[in-house]
């Protein structure tokens, strides 16, 4: 049995993704859900409620994609959030995500900027993915 090719370093793959964009709202329920889960008041959107919409399906496919290329696993590294105003409950705002690849160390950088439909900012938010090669993972469970 013969090994396949050797995965592309992360700075041989294609050029980054297109931006997405999407409309997205904040759900009150989603929203109590999510501060519950993190120790947060539930009658108030948690400041990082924006990384639910980073797992919206667009998002999700191309952040899968870029790993599947690498034949490597993300792993979050670091998360920021910086507001213009607090987000409200049942609010409807345009999300615009950019990826960005790193090379040294391997990253994946989600950049998203939240402004109003009529344009006016909101806030934007930074998500650190490390790229992570399958073949430096354990083989098997632990």
């Amino acid at each position: 049995m013969t090994a396949g090719p050797a995965a592309a370093p992360l700075a041989e793959t294609p050029r980054d993704p297109a931006p997405i964009a999407m409309r997205v709202a904040v759900d009150a329920r989603r929203a109590a859900d999510f501060a519950r889960e993190i120790g947060a008041d539930p009658h108030t959107v948690s400041l990082a409620y924006p990384a639910l919409w980073l797992t919206e399906p667009a998002v999700r496919a191309a952040v899968t994609r870029i790993c599947e290329e690498a034949d490597a696993v993300p792993v979050h590294e670091a998360q920021r959030f910086a507001y213009d105003k607090p987000l409200a409950i049942g609010a409807v705002y345009d999300l615009v995500v950019t990826l960005r690849r790193e090379a040294k160390p391997p990253r994946l950088v989600l950049e998203a900027s939240l402004t109003t439909p009529e344009g006016a900012p909101v806030g934007r938010c930074e998500t650190v993915l490390r790229i992570v090669p399958r073949a430096g993972l354990p083989k098997g469970g632990a």
